[in-house]
């Protein structure tokens, strides 16, 4: 027996839940399968219980034992509250299966008792998301080797906690561990933890987690594990040492996306294995009618991305004749430690590589120091980098660190995507005292420092506007003065 929707949707995590109840609301009908749990990686072991984790491992008096319960309750309680409301979506039937592509319009289920359903659609979406990539440690015993996928099973603290990683899924659970009292260890190979963000990030996380006692082993790799003596073996410049103790490995050194076995190739849909699925700004992938989203494809990491692309697609399917010129909006990135990191826009180094050196305008502001916020809250780390085209005052890329970095970013992303300008921030009221009036510290350097010397601003904006960084002609991306 065969079912046709207007729409097959495999994956229930964010962006496969954001595409199927928009449709769905818009009267089409639709079949969202899922292999696991309704959720995806966010609800169920990713954003939802990490940060229940870290809220919970931050109040004084944690008791590892009940913090890690609670976790679970309330993880579950979320994922059956959404697995119920889901299922009673009008035009949504939600199925609990392996879905394959087998060809351009149809795609067969294997259901959990054996079993297999097939469906037609005139579209098919994917949104399989990401799992851990593992990393085999000679020695070490299954048992003590965790992901983020089981980490949250744990009921007990770990005496040594090592984390193999320091991007942002180490850096978050080595706070949230030693808050619990966990002697915790980051190994990585690289020079410093979260590498995708800039280094003065890097430098004020890494303060903060050697002030709290995290012991970090940078350039370093992982040798092997001694079972009999609970040792980890390390390697450093040629040199091996041994951290002692260790009763459990954190393996946090990236993801692979989801996407052997859904028989891609076999309806036309082009997968590389840099940038996954490759899809057009709007989600359409090289077979007409598939779509993908989310971490399957190149420019999408987070669960607010995936929701995003998932937007945009219910728009192509349901309403095809509206423009589809719009390129794909901003993603902040965010990384939940203490305190928390934000960024959005380009990256110095995608900066560098755009314009010239001398037409950039880099604006640091410590809030630790430059406002009574930091001063009252007794903040120890906190600052805003905001990179600016001189004269014109377009905002390129920002970098906040600061206990409310998350809160803080949209309002860049809204300035940087609708090209808001510093001179028009200079002109908003910010509440006081917060950290928000670091934004207006920020205008108001950008304004002190170009009308006191404007002859010089407006003299390197003239000649470096339309030079690359090698010096040779480009096109002007920004004209004179904005808003």
């Amino acid at each position: 027996m065969t079912d046709h929707f207007h729409t097959i949707v495999i994956g229930a995590g964010s962006g496969g839940l954001t595409v199927a109840y928009g449709l769905a609301s818009l009267g089409r009908r639709v079949a969202l399968i899922e292999a696991r749990h309704v959720g995806g990686d966010c609800t169920n072991v990713g954003c939802v219980p990490s940060k229940m984790l870290i809220h919970l491992a931050g109040q004084r008096g944690s008791d590892a034992t009940t913090v890690f319960a609670e976790v679970r309750r309330r993880r579950d309680a979320l994922r059956a509250q959404e697995t119920q409301e889901f299922g009673a979506v009008a035009n949504l039937s939600l199925i609990i299966g392996q879905a394959r592509i087998v060809a351009p319009h149809q795609v067969a289920v294997a259901l959990p008792h054996g079993s297999e359903r097939i469906l037609t659609a005139r579209h098919i979406v994917v949104a399989t998301g990401t799992r851990p990539r593992l990393l085999t440690v000679p020695g070490l015993p299954a048992e003590r080797a965790l992901t983020n996928e089981r980490i949250f099973e744990i009921d007990h603290t770990p005496c040594h906690l090592a984390i193999i990683g320091g991007g942002a899924i180490g850096v978050e659970l080595a706070f949230a561990f030693r808050n619990l009292g966990s002697r915790v260890s980051i190994i990585d190979i690289a020079p410093r933890v979260l590498t995708r963000y800039p280094p003065e990030a890097s430098r004020a996380i890494e303060e903060s987690l050697r002030t709290r006692g995290v012991a970090l082993h940078l350039n370093t790799r992982v040798d092997s594990y001694d079972e009999a003596a609970h040792t980890l073996r390390i390697e450093c410049a040629g040199q091996t040492t041994s951290l002692d103790e260790v009763d459990a490995v954190l393996i946090a050194v990236g993801r692979e996306r989801n996407v052997e076995g859904l028989g891609l190739e076999k309806a036309g849909v082009r997968v590389t294995p840099r940038d996954g699925i490759v899809t057009d700004a709007y989600g359409r992938t090289s077979a007409p009618n598939i779509f993908a989203i989310g971490d399957v494809t190149a420019t999408s990491a987070f669960t607010h991305s995936a929701n995003a692309q998932g937007r945009r697609v219910v728009q192509r399917i349901a309403f095809p004749w509206l423009p589809a010129r719009d390129p794909e909006p901003l993603y902040p990135g965010v990384v939940f430690s203490d305190p928390e990191v934000a960024t959005v826009g380009l990256s110095p180094q995608q900066i560098a590589q755009r314009y010239h050196p001398h037409l950039i305008k880099r604006i640091f502001i410590n809030l630790a120091t430059q406002t009574d916020r930091g001063y009252t809250d007794d903040v120890q780390q906190g600052f805003i980098i905001v990179d600016a085209i001189r004269l014109t005052g377009r905002i390129l890329g920002v970098t906040i660190v600061a206990p409310k970095a998350s809160e803080m970013v949209s309002f860049f992303t809204l300035a940087i995507q609708e090209s808001i300008s510093l001179y028009r921030l200079y002109r908003i009221v910010y509440p006081y005292p917060t950290f928000s009036s670091g934004i207006q510290k920020v205008a108001d350097t950008f304004l002190r420092d170009t009308l006191t010397g404007l002859r010089h601003e407006l003299g390197t904006y003239l000649r470096y506007r339309l030079a690359n960084p090698r010096g040779a002609i480009g096109s002007a991306l920004e004209g004179a003065v904005v808003n």
